[in-house]
């Protein structure tokens, strides 16, 4: 189990030192709720602690002290977990390392990264990693076009790539979960729309447009 939240630290805090005064090393477990306490991350600190149990020890932040509290009034911590989600301030977690500098396990600068399927794509390809061909296709509000998109019947052409029918298009922000699938006019064509985990349903069926066959016309990736 973890120990509870330290309390935040006054005007001058004297940085917790790990192992001084046989004190061990804490752990901050920085992120969401739902994601700190999620099933899987009790699971990995549960069998960390039970096999350091002399050594260190962790605590989560409260969601209330990530969110409304300045980084001066966070609790010290020796060693960072820290992971962006929906609604989680980064720029917070990058402003508490830097003013504390703990050993962060994870780069959190990186984790901007996480968010742009381009630059997911690009890290993928530069390391020899196998990933899905893709496209991207760029258009900003002022109509000016950053790739060029060819639509036909069953397939489409991204710069020059063809992508056949049944294909996905998702939003280059990986925080827009706007995720779409083409299908075919061999199976009536149409699109369908994904969210999260599942399609968009309607009395326990999914939703599926028959009449909607062209593309959207925003930043995305096929």
């Amino acid at each position: 189990m973890s120990i509870p939240c330290p309390a935040p630290p006054g005007e001058k805090p004297t940085l917790y030192q790990s192992g001084s005064q046989g004190k061990k090393i804490r752990i901050g477990i920085c992120a969401m709720n739902r994601k700190a306490t999620s099933k899987p991350m009790r699971a990995i600190m549960t069998k960390i602690v039970d096999y350091y149990k002399d050594w260190l020890e962790y605590f989560i932040f409260p969601e209330s002290i990530i969110i409304h509290e300045p980084v001066d009034r966070w609790p010290l911590c020796d060693c960072l977990i820290s992971f962006h989600s929906t609604d989680f301030p980064l720029h917070k977690a990058i402003e508490y390392v830097k003013l504390r500098k703990p050993y962060v396990i994870n780069d959190l600068k990186r984790q901007y990264d996480l968010l742009d399927r381009r630059k997911v794509f690009r890290t993928l390809a530069k390391e020899g990693i196998e990933h899905p061909r893709h496209g991207v296709l760029m258009r900003s509000d002022s109509t000016e076009e950053d790739g060029v998109l060819v639509e036909h019947n069953d397939h489409i052409e991204v710069n020059g790539m063809v992508f056949n029918k049944p294909f996905v298009e998702k939003p280059v922000s990986a925080e827009d979960h706007n995720v779409y699938i083409y299908y075919p006019s061999s199976v009536g064509g149409g699109s369908q729309r994904l969210f999260r985990k599942g399609t968009v349903t309607v009395n326990g069926k999914s939703v599926k447009s028959a009449h909607v066959s062209s593309l959207r016309i925003r930043n995305v990736c096929y």
